[in-house]
């Protein structure tokens, strides 16, 4: 999977660079948000135990750099807070995660006449673990547990997705999108999968609102 998120990556930056004659265009701003985060679990959770989404939320900056007038890279370094929730007949286990997360965006924008500009956006995102831990409430008693030393330090996702920006100033852009967040690689790392039975992946998703702030330079 890490290959595939090198891949990814060097296609982005040929692209780019093969408009790097055409004058850039350079924004800043901030971004905030929602993450409706999950687990997908391989092997999936047993019979009788119903996952469900933990809502978190991001919020950090962005920039963009246009190569052309359609296309632009972003890159958007965020706080994210996520996980998961499994509900049984014993009780319910929620799992909490934060990172901070560095997606890279391929972004193409449609031209439309007006001041509203509607784009898409695909690419790898580079997430740091600063936190994983897991709260079992079972029989009207709760117990968390710090379980980082079973998580790997790094997550590897594919984001992709699509928004529209809203030009309220020559220089000034309002950004709304949604996206969706594939978790590539296992978040166990070697101690983790031991302590499930050495066979276990549990890989993120997340479909995040997010909403923000762009101020150009030129």
């Amino acid at each position: 999977m890490k290959k595939i998120f090198v891949l990814i990556l060097a296609a982005m930056l040929i692209v780019a660079s093969s408009n790097i004659q055409a004058q850039t265009q350079v924004s800043f701003g901030a971004r905030a948000g929602l993450n409706i985060a999950n687990f997908s679990f391989d092997p999936d959770v047993a019979t009788g135990v119903t996952k469900s989404s933990r809502t978190g939320f991001k919020f950090g900056g962005a920039l963009e750099v246009g190569f052309a007038p359609m296309f632009a890279l972003q890159v958007e370094p965020m706080f994210s807070t996520g996980g998961s929730e499994l509900s049984g007949p014993g009780g319910k286990l929620t799992f909490k995660t934060s990172y901070i997360e560095i997606p890279i965006l391929f972004k193409v924008k449609i031209p439309v006449a007006g001041s509203v500009v509607p784009y898409a956006f695909v690419g790898p995102n580079l997430g740091l673990v600063l936190s994983s831990k897991s709260l079992l409430e079972a029989g009207g008693q709760s117990q968390e547990t710090d379980w980082k030393d079973q998580t790997s330090s790094i997550n590897f996702a594919l984001d992709f997705g699509a928004g529209a920006g809203f030009k309220v100033a020559p220089l000034t852009t309002i950004l709304l999108d949604v996206r969706y967040s594939l978790g590539l690689s296992n978040m166990l790392n070697d101690k983790g999968k031991q302590a499930y039975g050495g066979d276990q992946s549990i890989k993120t998703t997340g479909f995040q609102i997010i909403a923000g702030v762009m101020f150009g330079l030129n």
